[in-house]
């Protein structure tokens, strides 16, 4: 990402004394989130993730995962789990296959069905396991992604676990030009650079309105 930011300056004319590095980073967060927003209009759960507890014998409420986690530290395939932010659907294990467990209203946990309630970033289930059970209790939801390290020594990545869309980094620069065009009000030099950013948003678009359902669907039956 780094080349990328690099090039829109050099491409600019644009020095780092024009450009400050405060400004430049908030600039790119502004960027970041906008292009966030453009992929969850198109896939509302695109940043998803899940995580799988044990349960607690005369144990009912588990509080939600919300930090990122190592997972396989020791070994060469290891990756992290994100934070959840909107829980979507609660399974339990069930004979090595995890079956969806329905989130009960307010009179449904009254009257005693079984299934699940939230309260306060905790995951409640209507009834008290006997039991103590390994991975039973699966959590899917969308993620908390991370704002960017847009500083010098910083890792690259744009949306860490997503690798498919560091194809995409050059959007972010692009929009970095438009405004530093704008600022030296070159307004012809702007216009195009306001092209280029729609087409590859559109590409972007594409890919994942095309390729985005066979990989969250694929992953979903883990």
């Amino acid at each position: 990402m780094k080349r990328f930011i690099e090039d829109a300056l050099k491409e600019t004319n644009t020095s780092k004394t024009e450009y400050w590095e405060d400004k430049l980073i908030r600039d790119c967060q502004k960027v970041y989130q906008r292009i966030r927003r453009e992929i969850t209009q198109v896939h509302e759960d695109f940043f998803w993730n899940y995580w799988t507890t044990d349960v607690q014998a005369w144990a009912n409420e588990y509080e939600i995962q919300r930090e990122w986690v190592t997972v396989n530290e020791w070994e060469e395939d290891e990756y992290v789990v994100p934070w959840i932010d909107k829980v979507k659907r609660v399974y339990l294990l069930q004979w090595e296959t995890y079956v969806e467990l329905p989130q009960l209203s307010d009179y449904q946990e009254r009257v005693g069905m079984k299934g699940w309630v939230l309260k306060d970033n905790h995951i409640i289930l209507t009834w008290t396991p006997e039991e103590d059970i390994t991975d039973w209790l699966k959590l899917e939801g969308t993620c908390i992604i991370n704002q960017p390290d847009w500083t010098e020594n910083s890792d690259d990545d744009i949306f860490p676990n997503w690798k498919e869309l560091d194809y995409y980094k050059p959007i972010i620069a692009t929009n970095l030009k438009i405004a530093l065009w704008r600022s030296k009000q070159d307004f012809d030099k702007e216009n195009i650079a306001k092209q280029d950013y729609q087409e590859e948003l559109m590409e972007m678009k594409r890919y994942i309105t095309e390729r985005v359902q066979s990989i969250y669907y694929t992953n979903l039956t883990y």
